[in-house]
């Protein structure tokens, strides 16, 4: 039953649609939406509540999963990141187990899905984040890309350049999210952006504290996103 509900998600995640049908995952967008790619992480088969219901002959799944968009919207790079609850119904028909839908799913009184802390080692995990934190500041442009932290200059500003100052790992922790199967990393960062704007050239910095979720996969530790903790 747990692998029929895996090789549906499977289909949900090759989806390029932003809402495909009887899946847990929507983008939401004012503008069109297109180029999406969707990535499941946080091992959601892992620690499922399973519930078999024998007049309907249906089982009902409740599971977690961290769901990742990436895609095209207004011209830009987007990604969204979301911690998603789901319910998966599954059916006996004509003798084999058939996926209804699965869909994003919250309730109170919903039982806690606890999963595994697979005990990565801090530097493994430190050195993907000091990865991510150079890239958002060696591929940013006018704003950081997508994933990076939602800062930028004022609109028209011109001869925009990044810098980095400090570690940002220096007063770092990480706590597992069992829930996601996740890790939370907070921190502080600082940051400078030197820019021309109406004809006057101007630098503004900030120091403020970070959170960036990374998941645990097979091919070791991913930066799913680092945000502000005031916008996480």
């Amino acid at each position: 039953m747990v692998a029929a509900a895996g090789d549906w998600l499977d289909k949900c995640a090759k989806s390029p649609s932003a809402t495909p049908a009887n899946c847990p995952q929507s983008i939401v967008e004012t503008s069109d939406v297109s180029k999406v790619r969707w990535v499941f992480y946080g091992n959601p088969l892992e620690a499922t509540v399973i519930h078999y219901t024998e007049a309907d002959s249906r089982f009902d799944m409740l599971g977690t999963v961290m769901v990742t968009a990436d895609y095209t919207a207004s011209k830009e790079l987007r990604r969204v990141v979301t911690p998603a609850k789901y319910w998966a119904k599954v059916k006996w028909v004509d003798g084999r187990l058939d996926v209804q839908e699965i869909k994003e799913h919250s309730a109170v009184g919903d039982p806690d899905v606890m999963k595994q802390d697979p005990k990565l080692p801090w530097e493994l995990v430190a050195a993907k984040l000091n990865d991510a934190f150079t890239r958002c500041v060696r591929d940013a442009k006018s704003a950081m890309p997508a994933g990076c932290p939602e800062w930028s200059p004022p609109s028209g500003a011109e001869k925009v350049k990044w810098s980095s100052t400090g570690d940002p790992l220096l007063t770092a922790r990480a706590t597992f999210d069992p829930k996601f199967a996740i890790y939370r990393v907070k921190g502080t960062y600082e940051l400078a952006v030197r820019y021309t704007w109406l004809g006057t050239t101007k630098t503004d910095t900030r120091n403020p504290t970070y959170e960036a979720w990374i998941a645990p996969t097979a091919a070791g530790p991913v930066v799913l996103q680092i945000k502000d903790t005031i916008t996480a």
